[in-house]
């Protein structure tokens, strides 16, 4: 038997709270302990971070798992103020994007997070759309496309190891995907990154 631990500092949650701007709902943390019982989806959170962990994930990954503990954290905190019918409220929201933010290399169903918010697929889908203006699909993949354009921009990676590393699942869907949002593939991207010809994709 392997026991995990993972301490996020309650100095973490304040700064989310204060960087999201959520104190309006979450006025303070009543509970210095939120987690006092089995959360299957914590559970499995710290299992992928011990898991990244071992095989030397960078520490955007660990800001990201944070941020994603922090928000499913502060769920329970949250007044629910500001929910309004057919949309997905400011704490599923931050929920799900934190979750998408944190697992950017994994596969991603919309199953997986329908369940975050524990809403059929079809009712998760039709809510997500009209909160953010796009489907879950083409926002995940907006973010994972973000994500390569940091890795193009900074590192010498091959187009292939980039596109993995950001989800796709091979270097012809990462291209494809690449070109649909940036109007250029990924090695045009980089050359033109170099010359000084920059991009920009809305931040999400």
């Amino acid at each position: 038997m392997t026991i995990a631990g993972l301490t996020l500092p309650i100095d973490t949650l304040r700064r989310f709270i204060t960087e999201e701007d959520l104190r309006s709902r979450i006025p303070y943390l009543w509970d210095p302990h939120p987690v006092t019982r089995f959360d299957p989806l914590l559970a499995a959170m710290v299992k992928a971070v011990a898991a990244a962990s071992e095989v030397g994930a960078d520490d955007l990954y660990a800001q990201s798992a944070a941020q994603f503990i922090a928000a499913h954290l502060l769920a329970s905190h949250s007044s629910g103020a500001g929910r309004t019918p057919g949309l997905l409220s400011p704490g599923q929201l931050e929920t799900v994007l934190s979750y998408m933010r944190a697992n950017l290399e994994q596969p991603i169903s919309v199953g997986d997070l329908a369940s975050l918010v524990c809403f059929s697929r079809f009712h998760f889908v039709r809510c997500f759309k009209a909160t953010t203006g796009l489907t879950p699909y083409r926002y995940l993949t907006e973010l994972r496309i973000d994500l390569a354009r940091k890795y193009l921009e900074t590192g010498d990676d091959t187009i292939a190891r980039i596109g993995r590393r950001c989800g796709f699942s091979g270097s012809e869907h990462f291209t494809r995907s690449f070109r649909r949002i940036m109007g250029c593939t990924p090695s045009q991207y980089r050359t033109r990154r170099s010359c000084g010809l920059g991009q920009s994709l809305p931040v999400l």
